[in-house]
């Protein structure tokens, strides 16, 4: 594997479409986020907020542009709406994920439900994949969008709240050690990516509106 596919995998996590995000570099952060990873048992349990300066529907439509993940969450390769009714859509989502020295990839389905510009819920849908198993166990993610006045005006809360377990756990000693760091390494930079990629939508509005 080249020193460019493993700096990919290991900047992928599935948190699809998520689903998907981090705070350590966000430059559309007003103050400095936060994320906590803690593993119970072998659920991974994930928190995540940032306070943005935009638009709710900017951060809204950054969200929910699945069909773009890829290029701008890394470590996405492929993310694609398979059906949609209204609200309710189903997403398949590829990736990588690397632990050490493990390369672990990430396949899976999303029943998503849209609350529009305040809530996304997303649910692994346990059907066979085109692309062959899921490799998660359970997941559930939520996106919640407030907004909030900061100093320079009108901006949103961003938060974020996911469970997962893997369909095949890490060996014990590679999950106790570098599990937790690996998944709160990957939620900065997926986050951060988020939040770089809603500040450039933002700008971009701006200039049309001026």
């Amino acid at each position: 594997m080249s020193a460019e596919s493993r700096g990919g995998a290991r900047r992928c996590l599935p948190l699809a479409a998520l689903l998907a995000l981090s705070l350590a570099n966000g430059a559309a952060a007003q103050s400095p986020g936060q994320v906590e990873v803690v593993l119970d048992g072998e659920l991974y349990v994930v928190r995540a907020s940032a306070q943005v300066a935009a638009d709710q529907r900017v951060v809204w439509e950054t969200l929910t542009d699945y069909g773009r993940l890829r290029e701008f969450v890394p470590g996405v390769t492929q993310a694609r709406v398979l059906w949609r009714s209204g609200n309710h859509l189903t997403i398949e989502q590829i990736g990588v994920f690397s632990v050490v020295v493990l390369d672990l990839p990430v396949k899976l389905r999303l029943a998503v439900q849209h609350t529009p510009y305040t809530n996304v819920l997303a649910r692994l849908v346990t059907a066979p994949l085109e692309v062959g198993e899921s490799t998660l166990r359970s997941f559930t993610g939520r996106y919640s969008l407030t907004p909030i006045i900061l100093p320079q005006g009108p901006g949103v809360r961003l938060d974020y709240d996911a469970s997962f377990a893997l369909a095949q756990p890490l060996p014990p000693i590679i999950g106790s050690l570098f599990g937790i760091h690996a998944v709160r390494r990957t939620m900065h930079e997926q986050f951060g990516a988020m939040l770089r990629e809603i500040e450039r939508r933002q700008a971009a509005a701006g200039e049309r509106d001026g």
